[in-house]
């Protein structure tokens, strides 16, 4: 199957606001290129180069939940051609929203352990994609499970999901009903203040674990998205903090959307990427 998840994308640059007042709120518009992408099946998996836009939207307990959407809007090379257009690549448009519901918030508890967690919040979210390759993928997932968040510099989150997902094989003309399986986010920011600049090292990893059969009939395998970043907050260089960002970072990514990479071509991806961002 093809486009399992892009998992979390921009997400870990502004959850580490997520924790702050009531009220708070962002959004940020984003451009990354990624040289040495990689779709299961697809041009004998070789390289795809990859432009990348990304919205991103943050806000935090103005109705109880923490909430997180984002959308990328991904333009693959004639490599990952668009279906019945072979020298034109693929555009896909990926949809992501997770929201967390404090205990402490609602009722009044406190899960807190001092030194060791923050808070526990129960998170539930919804994914969805399109794209229009001959595989025609059309995911949509749920996930809920709770949310640990860590009482570390920076933050660090670890959520323990329950997962279901639907997907469509165009090649085999058919919807595909996965079975339900567990998925794990990782999600980490920690300041750079040792460098003497506005630096930042965020990041992810999100497994899921195998989900039965894809529409081919293949047994699908435990899948694994590690992304981490180093940002440079360029407006604080200027006395302009939190608005321009710049960022390079390092993607990998084995068992493509469930694919075994050893007998699938380009369920194996490994590429740096780059690029930049603003808030408004």
């Amino acid at each position: 199957m093809l486009l399992q998840r892009i998992a979390l994308a921009a997400s870990f640059a502004l959850l580490a606001n997520a924790a702050v007042a009531q009220g708070f709120s962002d959004n940020e518009a984003s451009y990354r290129y990624q040289p040495f992408s990689k779709e299961p099946g697809t041009n004998r998996g070789q390289d795809i180069p990859k432009n990348i836009l990304n919205f991103t939207h943050v806000d935090a307990g103005k109705y109880y939940i923490d909430n997180f959407f984002y959308m990328d809007i991904l333009q693959s090379n004639h490599d990952d051609p668009a279906n019945g257009a072979a020298n034109t690549g693929a555009t896909e448009v990926y949809t992501f929203w997770r929201g967390d519901l404090s205990n402490s918030k609602v009722f009044g508890g406190n899960l807190a352990v001092p030194g060791f967690l923050r808070d526990v919040t129960l998170q539930g979210g919804v994914d969805g994609n399109t794209k229009n390759t001959t595989f025609a993928p059309e995911k949509k997932d749920i996930v809920i499970g709770p949310n640990f968040h860590f009482d570390t510099p920076g933050f660090f989150n670890a959520a323990v999901h329950f997962y279901k997902e639907w997907n469509y094989n165009g090649i085999v003309g058919r919807s595909v009903d996965f079975n339900p399986t567990a998925e794990f986010e990782f999600v980490w920011l920690y300041p750079l203040d040792f460098t003497g600049l506005p630096m930042r090292l965020e990041g992810f990893t999100n497994v899921t674990l195998p989900k039965g059969r894809d529409g081919f009939g293949n047994q699908t395998a435990t899948e694994m998205l590690f992304r981490s970043q180093i940002t440079l907050d360029v407006g604080a260089l200027f006395d302009k903090p939190h608005i321009y960002d710049a960022f390079v970072g390092y993607q990998w990514w084995i068992n493509k959307f469930g694919n075994n990479h050893t007998t699938t071509v380009g369920a194996y991806e490994t590429t740096p990427y780059f690029g930049v961002g603003v808030h408004f």
